[in-house]
């Protein structure tokens, strides 16, 4: 499908790659409706995209996200994809996962993405189709030391948004995944259990060479939304 003057939400928009999809989209002619808990980034961001709207969101809050979804619907009459990128960090041996603390990935990184489609997806099958991008990972589908916490939660959103692909097609509502690895960006730290540095940096600061910078995965959630495939990955050199 084409990009110019679609109707497209993107969850966790203030930073990493939601922010860098949010510019991306806008430059290709998109009508962006931001979403983050950080109004300010937010609203930042919206007055630089020509057309943005910032709607603040918990993603999390059952209220929050149907406002969202409601207020799009109102200010633009249609919806035409949805960009499931909130998300969270979790690194720690699965001996000592806090069950709690795992609960709330799952909250953010599954509960909250199929909530947004299901309010989505009524919207999609009226106007006769859309697009669900999921923002997933490499880690999803590996079996990384210390990484089971927040892999086991992208496994799931793939289980999700790939038989979701199989269900609505029918409908023209296509569903798709990008799994990018390790991205240049603070997601691994802004959580109670941050990922260790040397994921990112050498001991000298200098970032390694298999660190994606955002605006990659940004320009692929774009292709992914012209191409309507299944899944696209994203790996460094």
């Amino acid at each position: 499908m084409t990009i110019d003057n679609d109707v497209i939400i993107v969850t966790g928009a203030s930073s990493g790659i939601g922010l860098a999809t949010a510019r991306h989209l806008a430059g290709l002619g998109a009508r962006l409706v931001l979403a983050a808990r950080n109004a300010d980034a937010l609203r930042e961001l919206a007055a630089e995209l020509p057309g943005a709207i910032a709607i603040p969101t918990d993603v999390t809050d059952l209220d929050e996200a149907t406002r969202l979804v409601e207020q799009t619907i109102a200010r633009f009459g249609r919806v035409d994809v949805l960009v499931n990128n909130a998300g969270r960090a979790m690194a720690k041996p699965v001996e000592h996962i806090d069950l709690g603390e795992y609960t709330d990935l799952l909250e953010l990184n599954v509960v909250a993405p199929l909530r947004l489609m299901q309010l989505v997806i009524p919207h999609l099958r009226a106007q006769g189709g859309g697009q669900i991008v999921n923002i997933s990972s490499q880690a999803s589908t590996a079996y990384i030391p210390y990484i089971a916490g927040y892999a086991s939660t992208k496994f799931a959103l793939n289980n999700l948004s790939l038989t979701a692909r199989e269900e609505l097609a029918k409908d023209d509502i296509v569903v798709s995944i990008v799994k990018p690895g390790i991205v240049d960006s603070d997601f691994g730290q802004n959580t109670p259990s941050p990922e260790p540095g040397h994921l990112r940096r050498a001991e000298d600061g200098s970032l390694l060479s298999h660190v994606i910078a955002p605006e990659a995965v940004a320009a692929a959630v774009a292709a992914i939304i012209d191409s309507g495939d299944a899944e696209i990955n994203i790996l460094g050199s």
